[in-house]
């Protein structure tokens, strides 16, 4: 049992050890990483929240760039969710990487805005989208500009934080009345992180500080003020997994369909009176 400081509450709570990555072989460069589970609420936090052989500026524009075709399918549902909530606005992409996402929002004549603290990320998005990208992040942007959002978007951005109360707490004051906040996460609430735990893909220790199941994330939206309007669900189709493998864990996306769950949770969420 450990203490540390937890969504919940603000302060330190107690955490116990949940998963330790020791004497690997698959994942070695984790290898010393605790992930703890906080005995209040249940939310997961990786210790150390860097692990040292990270990089912290490390960028993913290659990622990103090498298959710009996958990752606009992979966005879709965003847009769709957005199209659906909100048809026109403005939209502030917070993490927008390389830009691609902003790029389809565009498309569909929205007036959008990115923010992303990486600088080659964010060089790469101004080149595909100019001065509507800019180089920050949301706390200072707040300090220097006085524009509202109907949309705020959080893609995979809100696990990196570690102080996510304040982080929500400055989107709150640049969202229009009735505007929502679209945000993606992994979820934890699965069959597939149930069974593989450490050896799941996507806990990414070394990159993300805290894990989230559902009643979690619910619970840390209510607390800071949102209520979650529109939920789904999705699993990875792990395409360049050998055939036997991909066939396993069709089953398992199977059992989490019947669920109603899956190993990312994408989440639409309106601002409270």
């Amino acid at each position: 049992m450990f203490k540390s400081g937890c969504v919940c509450c603000g302060t330190e709570s107690d955490f116990q050890e949940y998963i330790r990555y020791q004497n690997e072989t698959v994942f070695s460069h984790y290898e010393g990483t605790i992930i703890g589970k906080c005995v209040t609420c249940g939310t997961l936090k990786t210790f150390p929240k860097i692990n040292a052989a990270f990089d912290p500026q490390e960028n993913h524009t290659r990622v990103y760039e090498k298959d710009i075709r996958k990752f606009e399918k992979l966005f879709q549902p965003i847009v769709d969710k957005i199209k659906r909530h909100k048809p026109t606005g403005r939209i502030l992409d917070v993490g927008c990487a390389t830009g691609i996402l902003l790029s389809l929002l565009k498309k569909e004549r929205y007036d959008i805005t990115g923010i992303e603290p990486n600088r080659k990320e964010y060089l790469k998005a101004r080149k595909r989208l100019g001065s509507r990208v800019v180089n920050t992040t949301i706390n200072i942007y707040i300090r220097k500009h006085r524009k509202k959002f109907e949309g705020i978007i959080y893609n995979h951005v809100l696990e990196h934080i570690e102080d996510i109360t304040n982080e929500l707490k400055s989107a709150k004051k640049i969202l229009k009345p009735g505007g929502i906040i679209v945000i993606g996460l992994p979820n934890t609430d699965n069959i597939i992180f149930s069974l593989r735990k450490k050896y799941w893909e996507f806990l990414m220790p070394t990159q993300h500080i805290w894990h989230f199941g559902k009643k979690q994330i619910r619970e840390l939206m209510q607390k800071n003020g949102f209520k979650i309007i529109d939920a789904s669900y999705s699993d990875d189709d792990r395409f360049d997994y050998p055939l036997a493998k991909r066939i396993y864990f069709k089953c398992l996306s199977f059992i989490n369909r019947l669920l109603n769950t899956g190993e990312a949770q994408l989440l639409v969420v309106l601002k409270t009176p």
